[in-house]
């Protein structure tokens, strides 16, 4: 029996059984456990030289079995080795917790620093938390911390799974910082700092990769790509467990890793924070300075130390002889990733990317290989240096922080806007999200106790008011301004790139406006308004309640609230018999919007008013009571148009070619925001698995072609299940696959880019070809316009849209939109445009808005808005005793696109009660 020595290592570390034991069990001398798949032995002085290590400190290799480099260590490994170093030092290092993974694997962080600093750690926090609030500091108080306070540098490693190097870099500075006695650094850096470590921020991604790549290990490690040990199946190891890219949510917070982690960060306020990544195998490393755009609300000061760290990056990188580059592909205009938030706050903060071996060696496309063990190094050495420049500066640091700061507080006072106000409104529960969000982030919040007047309006109570002039200003900026301005410069530049045919530049998405994407209304004011508020609860789900009378007759729930979803999915599920109401109606005086939910107390036990009570607390909606069900406007309650709905039975393909981070997030929101259960269904078994067990299928934003994973079967079955009675809900690209002319499953045509008045007019003249001749016809190109008419594509794709913010509006008569608000805001990206389904086939229940009305954040270029005014973004229609119901545009995005959430669920729930399943 053989094992490769890479699989003895990773069961000795994440068994935790002695290596000595298996060792013995597989009869492979113990010595041989460090050399993994044939890479050579790792000599420790590679990682620095001259390094000299107390042989006292435990060293990886002591722990792990293996040197650094040799083999990619799991999680497990990662806490055993910390814990030991911690034990052996805790004078020196503390380990905390700061959450747990979707697959409960431990979040910590550890704290390295001399003896005095590690016993006066929470002295050191205090003076931090009055650094990053100067309004509470008392005279001279800011200037006493500044002259006493480290250089608190944040250095957080592998929010992608699969980018390995970093999370092992951890390790080796941690014993370098404990055990290295020929750094003359060390001493300064002990003196100046406080080093705070996360080894690894996405344990459940990196298991995914390690297992991955452990089943493809052959006799030796493969520098190939195409090797099944660096060939990641689907979804790879980059995301969480969730399937989520967890650099992409850090104001979102929508997962436990990014939750915890910036809750540790706001209890430390670093000066210096550094997010260590991997990239493409061909690449060398990156850090900053960043590409443009910059953020707007990123201050001079902060730009001119990410370059003063970036040079004695290049300085040292000069020194061991390693390529790196800056100013290119990374920018610094997002504010959701693991440098952007920070910078945000105050910090000066970077991400570090290296190019990955993706397993132990990998080989480049110009033919040269390099080690796992090159990767672990450069990152060191990166961050060694940046540890260097923060204790060397520790002063400008922590002045940086604090100016930072207190800067923001004078441009409140001073700015037009000076403060924000979201009113009381009908989707009272995602304000008060929102407002929790924001209160996590650290931002100052308060809660109207009553009702106030300013700018103009009176708001009701349980208005939030959100004050410009505090220390996180900046950030108040990013997340609720409806845009962010991107310089003028740079947008002529991408216009110009692409107009000739280059592409634009932009790294990730143009607009992120929280308020937009909650749907949720937001008022600006030019004062801070005069009203009594308590601090907003950081609570997601605020509880809910009963109102009104004891409910003789029946429950009503308005629509259009997300508490009324989620209501909605938690009481069918508990056996509730609930009615959805396809018109307004007035009972008792009160008058309920179209897509309200009714409860009749003769269709449900004699419990039913404690369930909904508990259901109530639990969700955050509010119910009323009535005596009696007597309607004086708008349908009865227990006419044919109060519709019975289901608990539905839902599939999601999963696996390729569905997108993982669409089919992640419409998992997440389905099961973690509405507790609706889903089947995750192989795209591959499609073809064959009786579909009748479900009452809808959803096919998420797709990355390859549904057409050919499916296969004609596959293709048939899906019809089949739609013709007897099955719900078909296709998101963003996947609608391209039903919308096909072969495939036919809805009635939208996908259309390719409009052209531009000068296309219109045509190419120059040609003359016709003479018969029998081999040449094509000859044509005159008088001047440049003509020859880039002659050049231009025949036909092409529409502009893509890197990620922009748009307004559409809802179809008032239609049940799949009943109740919701007849404006809505979603996040748009890449090229996808789509010619409305005709009247007499379906309905277009959102379209976009006008060209002039589109646009609400972010950049979209002419051509695309003008293509898109009016286009569907969600069109229903009725197939047999189904229903197709196809999104132009992913609604789950990321699940931040919280005002979208009440369509996906009515699409699900409404259509579902519709239809007429073959049983």
């Amino acid at each position: 029996m053989t094992i490769s020595r890479m699989l003895l290592a990773w069961l000795a570390t994440s068994a935790l059984v002695p290596a000595t034991a298996l060792a013995q069990s597989y009869a492979i001398p113990h010595e041989e456990l460090g050399a993994v798949g044939h890479v050579a032995k790792i000599d420790p002085e590679f990682y620095w030289p001259g390094a000299n290590y107390d042989p006292q400190v435990p060293s990886p290799k002591s722990v792990l079995g293996y040197q650094l480099g040799e083999a990619i260590t799991p999680h497990a490994g990662i806490l055993r080795y910390f814990e030991a170093l911690a034990a052996y030092a805790p004078d020196r290092m503390k380990i905390f917790d700061y959450g747990r993974s979707w697959q409960g694997r431990r979040l910590i962080y550890a704290t390295i620093g001399s003896p005095d600093k590690i016993a006066n750690l929470a002295a050191i926090q205090a003076d931090a938390q009055k650094l990053a609030d100067p309004r509470k500091l008392g005279p001279g108080e800011a200037e006493a911390i500044i002259a006493r306070h480290p250089a608190i540098v944040w250095l957080a490693y592998s929010v992608h799974g699969d980018e390995i190097g970093p999370a092992e870099s951890a390790l080796q500075l941690a014993y370098h910082l404990l055990a290295a006695r020929g750094d003359p650094r060390l001493e300064a850096i002990r003196a100046n700092t406080l080093v705070v470590i996360v080894p690894i921020q996405n344990p459940d991604g990196r298991e995914r990769f390690i297992n991955s790549n452990l089943s493809g290990m052959g006799l030796r490690a493969n520098a190939d790509s195409a090797s099944a040990e660096r060939d990641q199946p689907w979804p790879g190891g980059r995301s969480n467990h969730m399937m989520f890219d967890l650099n992409r949510d850090w104001f979102a917070l929508t997962q436990p890793e990014t939750r915890g982690h910036t809750d540790a960060v706001l209890k430390f306020y670093p000066v210096v924070m550094v997010d260590s990544h991997e990239m493409g195998s061909d690449r060398s490393f990156f850090f900053p300075p960043e590409a443009q755009p910059i953020n707007p609300n990123v201050t001079s000061e902060q730009m001119a130390l990410k370059a003063l760290l970036g040079q004695n990056n290049g300085r040292w990188f000069d020194h061991f002889g390693l390529t790196y580059f800056t100013r290119e592909d990374y920018d610094l205009f997002y504010p959701g990733y693991g440098d952007g938030w920070p910078t945000t706050q105050g910090t000066i903060s970077m991400t570090f990317e290296q190019g990955s071996a993706r397993g132990l060696v990998a080989r480049r496309s110009d033919g040269t290989s390099f080690t796992f063990a090159d990767t672990v190094r450069s990152q060191f050495i990166a961050v060694m240096s940046t540890l260097e420049t923060a204790s060397r500066e520790r002063g400008r640091f922590v002045r940086s922080f604090y100016d930072f700061r207190r800067s923001a507080i004078a441009e409140g006072r001073s700015e037009p806007i000076k403060s924000y106000i979201l009113p009381a409104q009908k989707d009272q529960a995602s304000t008060d999200k929102l407002a929790a969000v924001l209160t996590r982030q650290g931002i100052d919040i308060g809660r109207a106790t009553t009702s106030f007047s300013a700018c103009g309006r009176t708001f009701a109570p349980g208005s939030y008011v959100i004050s410009a002039a505090q220390p996180t200003k900046r950030l108040i900026r990013n997340l609720l301004e409806p845009d962010t301005a991107m310089d003028p410069k740079f947008v002529a530049e991408q216009q110009r790139r692409r107009r000739a045919g280059l592409g634009d530049e932009i790294y990730d998405v143009t607009g992120w406006s929280l308020p937009l994407l909650y749907n949720v209304e937001t008022v600006g004011c030019t004062l801070d308004p005069v009203v009594t508020t308590v601090r907003a609860d950081p609570t997601m789900i605020q509880p809910g309640k009963v109102t009104g009378s004891e409910a003789k007759a029946a429950f009503v729930l308005a629509s259009g609230s997300a508490a009324t979803s989620r209501f909605m999915a938690r009481a069918l599920a508990e056996g509730l018999v609930v009615r959805a109401m396809e018109g307004g109606f007035t009972l008792e005086g009160r008058a309920f919007p179209a897509g309200s939910l009714v409860i009749n107390r003769g269709e449900n036990g004699p419990d039913v008013a404690e369930k909904v009570a508990n259901l109530a607390a639990a969700t955050g909606a509010v119910v009323s009571g009535f005596d009696s069900s007597w309607v004086t406007q708008g349908p009865s309650l227990g006419s044919d148009k109060a519709v019975k709905l289901r608990d539905p039975r839902i599939a999601l393909a999963w696996d390729s070619p569905a997108d993982r981070n669409s089919a992640g997030a419409t998992r997440y929101v389905l099961e973690r925001k509405f507790a609706v259960p889903v089947t995750p269904v192989r795209v591959s078994r499609l073809a064959r698995l009786p579909l009748n067990q479900y009452d809808v299928l959803i096919l998420p934003d797709g990355e390859g072609n549904y057409a050919a994973s499916l296969g004609e079967a596959g293709i048939r079955n899906l019809r089949n299940f739609v013709q007897n009675g099955g719900v078909l809900i296709s998101l963003g690209s996947a609608t391209s696959f039903l919308a096909d002319p072969d495939i036919d499953l809805i009635g939208l045509r996908r259309e390719q880019a409009t052209l531009t008045e000068a296309e219109a007019k045509g190419r120059p003249g040609e003359a016709k070809a003479k018969p029998g001749s081999d040449g094509v016809a000859g044509i005159n190109i008088p001047d440049e316009a003509a020859y880039r008419q002659v050049i231009a594509e025949p036909t092409r794709e529409p502009t893509d849209l890197d990620g922009a913010i748009l307004r559409g509006s809802t179809d008032p008569d239609h049940w799949l939109t009943a109740g919701l608000a007849p404006r809505l805001h979603m996040m748009v990206t890449g090229n996808q445009v789509f010619r409305p389904v005709t009247a007499d086939v379906g309905a277009n229940v959102v379209r976009f808005d006008g060209p002039d009305e589109l646009r609400v954040s972010g950049i979209v270029w002419d051509d695309l808005r003008q293509q898109l005014a009016y286009k569907p973004a969600v069109s229903v229609q009725p197939r047999g005793r189904g229903y197709v119901v196809a999104f132009t545009i992913d609604p789950t995005y990321r699940g931040m696109a919280d005002g979208l959430d009440s369509l996906m669920m009515n699409a699900i729930y409404f259509s579902a009660a519709r239809a007429s399943p073959i049983r």
